[in-house]
């Protein structure tokens, strides 16, 4: 558990950094699901299919957006930025290999989050809050969680295997396995 707990943390540090760098950019992409899931959830019921179909579409090519950016830059930083791609997928593979509980254990940290950062409050508003306005307090906690919790657990889940990557080349050279 602590050598999980140490890749997490280790993932997060760099999560935090590039956040930090890269702020109007991850800022930025982030604000088109924040816009969407606004407007989905406090007018949902009142907009055409079509626009629902659709927003649902650009949020998800806005991630996908992000993760693709996020993962160039990334690829730019030291320790990465001089291999090919069949490199990176050998060393993320030797890495999960090699701390193959720790990889597992992130899955946890990420459910965790997930009860502390979306149950919970998404709860504490079904409780708490009148019924005429959980609408609006429902618009708000998914507008406040696109550019700040569901951007980080992308920065964080690639961060996770950039460390595994970078970990991983410092320490064992990777051989990569003949098929025959």
């Amino acid at each position: 558990m602590r050598t999980g707990l140490a890749l997490s943390g280790a993932a997060f540090r760099w999560a935090t950094h590039f956040y930090a760098r890269h702020f109007w950019l991850v800022f930025g992409l982030s604000m088109i699901p924040t816009a969407q899931r606004f407007i989905a959830v406090r007018y949902g019921d009142d907009l055409p299919a079509v626009a629902q179909v659709g927003g649902e579409i650009l949020t998800g090519l806005a991630r996908l957006l992000l993760v693709g950016v996020v993962l160039h830059l990334a690829f730019r930083e030291p320790g990465l930025s001089n291999l090919t791609l069949r490199e990176r997928w050998l060393r993320l593979a030797a890495g999960i290999d090699a701390r193959v509980r720790d990889f597992w254990f992130q899955f946890l940290v990420l459910a965790a989050a997930f009860v502390v950062l979306d149950v919970l409050p998404t709860t504490a508003i079904a409780l708490w809050v009148p019924d005429e306005r959980q609408n609006l307090m429902n618009s708000v906690l998914v507008s406040a969680k696109n550019p700040t919790v569901i951007a980080f657990t992308i920065l964080w889940m690639i961060g996770v295997g950039r460390t595994l990557m970078v970990r991983r080349q410092q320490t064992v050279p990777i051989q990569e396995s003949s098929a025959t």
